[in-house]
């Protein structure tokens, strides 16, 4: 009996789950030659609180976060006068659950303990980008979807908890990173009408 525990309590102990790290959160860092003059970053509140509806959800804060790191540090000019605004805003935003993970613990949690999922979250994207002069005139817009899904299981998943979160700031940084290549191409034709 005392084996039986001893070895129930070194698998309960084994079992964590990975959790939202500083990495999945935060952009990474590109050298580029071609960058934009400082814009005024606005984030779109209303439409990114409008796809994450929960009070206090961290994700709001990610989504602001990658936006604006993103911007700083791969897209414009840290100094120098400003020339305009990059404005951020969610058009579209859906997650999906798969219920079939929800019956996997009913199994005296037998699956579980071996690793199988036992929720999953698929997030699906619209991030809009737009580069807007002085004046307020749109000069470029930029729109990329995206999706990922990732699961809460152990030894290798994450927390029910922090499913969504990793799966929102997946997203985000590939939405971000796709718009960044975009407008890093056709920077020498935004900085002239920036002008």
């Amino acid at each position: 009996m005392k084996k039986i525990v001893a070895l129930l309590t070194g698998l309960l102990l084994l079992s964590s789950c990975r959790s939202v790290s500083y990495d999945d959160l935060n952009p990474t860092i590109q050298p580029n030659d071609n960058l934009l003059p400082v814009l005024e970053i606005r984030p779109d509140y209303a439409s990114i609180r409008a796809v994450y509806t929960s009070k206090g959800d961290e994700r709001v804060a990610d989504a602001v976060n990658i936006f604006t790191k993103e911007v700083r540090e791969n897209i414009m000019q840290q100094t120098g006068e400003k020339k305009g605004n990059i404005t951020m805003r969610i058009s579209y935003g859906k997650t999906n659950h798969n219920k079939i993970y929800e019956i996997t613990p009913g199994f005296i949690y037998i699956p579980t303990l071996l690793g199988v999922p036992y929720y999953n979250a698929e997030q699906i994207l619209e991030v809009e980008v737009l580069i807007q002069n002085k004046h307020k005139d749109v000069i470029r817009r930029y729109t990329e979807n995206v999706s990922d899904t990732e699961y809460a299981a152990m030894y290798w998943g994450y927390n029910k908890g922090d499913v969504q979160r990793k799966a929102a700031a997946i997203n985000m940084k590939n939405a971000m990173e796709n718009i960044r290549h975009r407008i890093n191409n056709d920077a020498p034709e935004i900085r002239a009408k920036l002008k």
